[in-house]
């Protein structure tokens, strides 16, 4: 469990320093993967959603490392 809470954190912070060029590409994935209906869902992205994630991220990672540490039981 430490490990994987160790992986969020880093994912986390990742997507938070490089959220506006993965803003981006995940846009296009969109427009390329579903055409029109991809149009309408990539012009709904931003940067602020993908911070909100990677805050997420680390929260999950960082409640996964204290518990790993702890010894907790779940």
């Amino acid at each position: 469990m430490g490990v994987m809470g160790c992986v969020g954190l880093i994912v986390g912070v990742l997507m938070i320093i490089n959220r506006s060029s993965l803003t981006r590409f995940m846009a296009d994935a969109q427009r390329a993967t579903f055409g029109k209906a991809g149009d309408k869902v990539a012009a709904r992205a931003n940067s602020g959603m993908t911070a909100a994630v990677g805050a997420g991220f680390i929260l999950m990672g960082g409640a996964m490392v204290v518990l790993a540490l702890t010894g907790a039981d779940i």
